[in-house]
């Protein structure tokens, strides 16, 4: 009769920490069901623009001041299904499966913003996770700005780089905090709580 109760006790913890999962967090490995959610998402949501779009994986500063934004798997899987919505071609199983391949870096596509066409050359950026220091694995930063929405007032460029990092040993429940160096040192930290997105 012991062994029933504690028994029957384990069984309502092990339902009641499930039912506290939270409802939003990233998977690196994506269930078709998952997947299917992430298109459906893009059909709601291919007429809006991408910064609406991508609003619930973006952090944006003010205006003018730059913006990052997180592409898990489930991100990346609604992004490319709306771009081939808008070149009007089919979303292939092939592009799916390019798609969740994200899966084994935390990628961040970051704007900057600055007032000289070669500002953005000497940027970095770094993952603060806990007590460590995550360095990128890769990263995509343009030689040359464009110019800005701003164009010809300041800051009159822009340009957007990509670092990915590693997502080893990180819980997909914890806040990463991505930081972008700017060439004299200065620094832009962008907090991402992993529990509160898919």
């Amino acid at each position: 009769m012991k062994k029933l109760f504690t028994l029957t006790c384990v069984s309502c913890l092990v339902l009641f920490f499930y039912i506290l999962k939270p409802a939003h967090a990233i998977f690196l490995q994506l269930t078709m069901e998952q997947i299917q959610e992430a298109i459906e998402y893009c059909q709601k949501n291919k007429n809006v623009s991408i910064a609406t779009f991508s609003k619930p994986w973006t952090i944006s500063l003010d205006k003018g001041y730059g913006s990052a934004t997180l592409f898990t798997p489930f991100h990346n899987v609604a992004y490319k299904a709306r771009k081939a919505a808008v070149e009007h071609r089919e979303f292939t199983m092939k592009d799916i499966q390019q798609a969740v391949e994200i899966g084994d870096a935390f990628t961040f596509s970051v704007t900057v913003y600055g007032d000289d066409y070669n500002f953005s050359k000497y940027y970095s950026a770094k993952l603060y996770y806990h007590e460590d220091v995550i360095q990128p694995e890769f990263e995509f930063i343009p030689e040359l700005a464009e110019a800005s929405e701003f164009w010809p007032n300041p800051p009159c460029h822009s340009a957007r780089l990509v670092f990915k990092f590693p997502t080893k040993g990180v819980d997909l429940n914890s806040v990463i905090t991505l930081v972008v160096v700017a060439p004299g040192g200065e620094e832009t930290l962008y907090d991402f709580d992993l529990s509160k997105m898919k």
